[in-house]
């Protein structure tokens, strides 16, 4: 069962899953633009609606899935698909990081056609500084501050809305 989320900060969004919200707030607190599911693609596959589509500073856009558990062999075919035919997707797999240098992401390299597991911080730094040579290394304190901010972060059913 499938319990849909909102945020206070965003009363017209329904999330699908507690989990995207969270995340929303992460990528809030680090100054990455979003949007909800605002685009379903017709693939080789089938159709797919990513959870979100990211801006970067250079507004080239990637996309992120967020997944409870770790994706399954269709997911990453479906999100194999998006990267090869799309643009840049990333997995975000399991709960939202309890600590800076827990959880887990997946992230596709083009060059070897494989999916990579990494630390999430570091995939979303390869997604937003995507072929610049200034790149850092770390987010730092403001990783830090976000996963703070999601902890404390106050969620509502959309039922109960």
């Amino acid at each position: 069962m499938s319990i849909r989320t909102i945020r206070p900060e965003y009363p017209d969004i329904i999330f699908r899953s507690k989990l995207e919200a969270q995340w929303t707030v992460v990528l809030d607190e680090l100054g990455i633009p979003w949007e909800y599911e605002p685009h379903l693609f017709d693939l080789p596959s089938g159709k797919y609606l990513p959870d979100f589509r990211m801006m970067t500073g250079t507004q080239e856009e990637f996309w992120i899935e967020v997944k409870g558990p770790w994706p399954n062999a269709r997911e990453f075919m479906v999100a194999s698909e998006i990267n090869l035919y799309v643009g840049p997707l990333l997995i975000l797999s399991g709960d939202v990081p309890r600590q800076a240098n827990g959880g887990s992401a997946w992230w596709f390299s083009k060059e070897d056609r494989q999916w990579h597991m990494l630390m999430p911080e570091e995939a979303l730094i390869r997604m937003v500084f995507r072929g610049r040579d200034d790149r850092p290394e770390r987010i730092g304190d403001r990783w830090d501050m976000a996963l703070e901010t999601v902890r404390v972060a106050e969620f509502g059913r959309a039922d109960a809305a």
